[in-house]
């Protein structure tokens, strides 16, 4: 478990997922590309690590580390309910993994990819350290190394 100054992360007990679902299935969030199924949804929140708030003790999204196939490298993935955007979760849970997956997993080199039209996850990936490193401009990736 990683806690920061207002918030918990890991990994997401059975009970909550449906919870997980629903914020991922959001189309304000925008995490699912057409095409994608609630059941493939349902899949890859058993793997995800969820976000509380440690005031209310409520989930408020995932930020989770990942080895990624298509990238060939360890992947930061977030998102949070939109009633929690603007207070600088997005922020605060990205900067915590990255530091876990440095200083804890050893990691050297952590990348993102993101929809180049969400200006706030870019300024997000950027606040916690990440360039733009490859991509086309449809699918920017961005990385930040130890």
């Amino acid at each position: 478990m990683i806690e920061t100054e207002r918030l918990r992360i890991g990994p997401l007990p059975v009970g909550e997922r449906d919870a997980l679902v629903a914020i991922w299935l959001d189309p304000a969030n925008a995490r699912i590309s057409p095409g994608n199924t609630e059941g493939q949804v349902r899949r890859w929140v058993e793997h995800i690590w969820g976000v509380w708030e440690r005031e209310t003790g409520e989930l408020v999204g995932d930020c989770t580390l990942f080895h990624s196939d298509d990238h060939g490298a360890w992947e930061l993935a977030y998102g949070l309910r939109r009633d929690r955007w603007g207070r600088g979760y997005a922020t605060e849970a990205a900067e915590a993994c990255v530091s876990h997956g440095f200083e804890d997993l050893g990691l050297e080199r952590i990348v993102a990819d993101v929809d180049p039209d969400n200006s706030a996850s870019i300024h997000v990936l950027e606040k916690a350290g990440f360039v733009r490193v490859a991509g086309t401009d449809q699918h920017p990736v961005y990385a930040v190394t130890r």
